[in-house]
């Protein structure tokens, strides 16, 4: 049997080498179950085509298609889609392409199955949020004709209520493949220096894009406030976006500028380094959908202090395997006095988020 995962959103996720791409990491577990694997993955139009197969895979095959866009909706088109695939899994939220998609699927007996993790936009500007809304509402009318996956529980229960029936939860999970294996014998102080920092300080750690939504303004301040009363801490922060000249204005209006560390790119290979040095990671995404680096923090036994939302909410047993918080004062509070067992988180992500449980469900389903 062939099956294929497209995805259409075009953004920086998937960057080869930089990020856990959640593609990548589906098909390998599906390449157990299935003769042949194909991911279709939509990129800018100024790219060049490229098919591949993936390292370490029998039958995977990634084809990075360039696509004409609107905003990050790849404008997806539909000959570059096998029709003798057996099955489809499409990344699908509120992309533009799924009424197209569905009916190609239906027209050539091919399984259609949205995975879903979001149902509304998160966006500060009215317009797109307008549009995107827009967008999904059109898109409901397909969900409510199909077999959903959902990234979580909270999304499960909306489409629910909008009169979708067949919904299963299918959580994002981590590539084990791409993780570092043995990072617990590596001495902490040697990365510390490696990154510039003391033995003595306490690193915070933010990965994340550098947008509103992700709230690296807010870290900015949240940071200032607990260096105040305990000049050992120190910020690290991974990762770029629109607002990266407000962050460093911000880290300079505050005199932070030698206790903050900004970097703008890693590697993901390197990545498991800063989540071993690090003392806490923090995510203040309060509509964070599911939380990639939430994960690889906990696999890593970091300290994990979140924002409740869905994903966190999810992922994170609280005061078990990390903490979630509603407000800045109790962030502060977790962050810096909360006793953390590194084994909890690690034990929580191996038991329910890797690709395999996805895979498995898949396979019974198809």
């Amino acid at each position: 049997m062939k099956i294929g995962l497209l995805i259409t959103s075009i953004g920086n996720f998937g960057l080869k080498g930089c990020y856990n791409s959640q593609e990548i990491g589906l098909a390998k577990a599906l390449d157990s179950y299935f003769n042949a694997v194909y991911i279709y993955k939509l990129i800018p139009e100024s790219n060049q085509r490229k098919d591949e197969k993936i390292d370490g895979t029998k039958n995977v095959i990634l084809h990075s298609i360039p696509s004409k866009s609107f905003g990050i909706n790849g404008l997806l088109n539909i000959s570059d889609l096998d029709s003798s695939l057996d099955s489809l899994v499409y990344f699908s939220d509120t992309q533009i392409s799924v009424p197209k998609v569905y009916r190609w699927a239906a027209k050539n007996k091919v399984q259609f199955f949205p995975y879903i993790g979001v149902l509304e936009s998160h966006s500060t500007s009215k317009w797109k949020k307008l549009i995107m809304d827009a967008l999904f509402r059109r898109n409901l009318e397909v969900y409510r004709h199909c077999h959903c996956l959902v990234k979580t529980p909270t999304v499960e229960q909306k489409l629910h209520q909008l009169g979708v029936d067949k919904i299963m939860v299918t959580p994002v999970g981590l590539d084990l493949s791409l993780l570092h294996q043995g990072y617990e014998v590596v001495e902490k102080t040697s990365l510390k220096e490696k990154y510039g920092f003391q033995q003595a300080d306490k690193v915070l750690l933010f990965v994340g894009r550098l947008i509103e939504e992700k709230q690296p303004l807010r870290m900015i301040e949240i940071f200032n406030e607990i260096y105040t009363k305990d000049c050992n801490y120190r910020l690290l922060m991974v990762g770029q976006g629109e607002l990266k000249f407000a962050v460093d204005t911000a880290i300079k209006g505050a005199a932070l500028q030698a206790v903050v560390t900004r970097i703008e790119q890693i590697p993901n290979a390197d990545i498991w380094e800063l989540y071993r040095l690090a003392d806490c990671f923090v995510n203040l995404n309060q509509q964070e959908i599911f939380g990639m680096a939430i994960l690889e923090a906990m696999y890593y036994g970091c300290k994990v202090v979140a924002w409740k939302a869905p994903g966190p909410e999810l992922i994170i047993e609280d005061g078990v395997s990390g903490f979630l918080v509603d407000n800045y004062k109790m962030l502060c509070s977790r962050v810096v006095s909360e006793e953390h067992h590194p084994v909890n988180g690690r034990k929580r992500v191996l038991e329910n988020f890797t690709w395999n449980n996805m895979a498995r469900y898949i396979d019974s389903i198809v």
